[in-house]
């Protein structure tokens, strides 16, 4: 015969399920703690919780105490299997008291209570008794009242969880926000850099041009030049070519690389020859 039931251990049970939900502990462990509490309570052998899932519009089993707890699990109905999604549909607790041994599927009586949370279907909650008539109105009272405790719990941990991803997708947002800034400053310096070298090409190439031009004509029509005037004119020659050259890869610069030009004051200099040479990844943009 079953125990009778106890409503001052129902209501022990309740704080302990309400103490159990607020815990740390993973969603799915509170839910067989709390089932087992549950299934003492009302001493029957078997409990199951069945969430329905948003995203499919079904029923699934996330927890279960003993057996697996549903009858009719050969008829579907529009939100699952069995009897729980014909519960979920009605929207309304179920006592079965006393099955017929055939259509039983081990069990003798049934309780059956949905999670509503306002107006929104959460689960079903079911439970089984070997014996029959073992659940009375009183264990559906009470099983009421948990299962809105389970609704609450439920729905708050979805919220929760779509606060966190909506979080996340926010910081990853402003992480490709921060990313795109970066290149939009990149690009300006690139553009004031180009802006930059074609000044230097025009304002230092046409003069130097002709300072070479004129030393070359200086060399070539004085053929008994002074040896130590025209070391000084080739040299004057060389350093020109050598502006030349720093122009040149002035003009052709893809990014920036800085260098410590004074160490004693910070300050930098653009290194002009990896600057302009193909990226390499080991090294720093600046």
């Amino acid at each position: 015969m079953a125990q009778e039931y106890s409503s001052i251990d129902g209501m022990r049970v309740l704080y302990e399920i309400s103490t159990l939900i607020r815990s740390d502990s993973e969603l799915r462990e509170k839910f067989v703690q709390a089932l087992a509490k549950v299934k003492d309570a009302v001493r029957c052998h078997s409990a199951s919780l069945f969430i329905y899932n948003e995203q499919n519009g079904r029923l699934e089993e996330v927890a279960t105490v003993g057996s697996r707890v549903n009858l009719i699990e050969t008829i579907d109905f529009d939100l699952g299997a069995g009897f729980s999604a014909w519960v979920a549909k009605q929207r309304r607790s179920v006592l079965i008291p006393n099955l017929r041994k055939e259509r039983s599927e081990g069990f003798r009586c049934f309780g059956s209570v949905p999670l509503i949370s306002g107006e929104k279907l959460i689960g079903v909650m079911n439970l089984g008794h070997r014996e029959p008539n073992a659940l009375t109105e009183e264990h559906m009272q009470f099983l009421e009242i948990v299962a809105g405790q389970f609704a609450h719990v439920i729905e708050r941990t979805r919220f929760e969880r779509d606060l966190i991803d909506s979080n996340e997708a926010l910081l990853e947002a402003q992480d490709e926000i921060r990313k795109q800034q970066q290149q939009i400053v990149e690009m300006e310096k690139y553009q004031v850099l180009a802006q930059v070298a074609a000044s230097i090409n025009h304002e230092i190439n046409n003069p130097l041009t002709t300072i070479m031009g004129n030393v070359d004509l200086i060399l070539l029509a004085s053929p008994n030049l002074d040896p130590a005037i025209r070391k000084k004119l080739n040299t004057v020659l060389e350093e020109a070519r050598r502006i030349a050259e720093i122009t040149k890869k002035i003009r052709n610069i893809k990014r920036i690389v800085l260098e410590d030009y004074l160490e004693r004051t910070g300050e930098k200099m653009i290194d002009i020859e990896l600057s302009s040479a193909q990226p390499d990844e080991s090294e720093k943009l600046s």
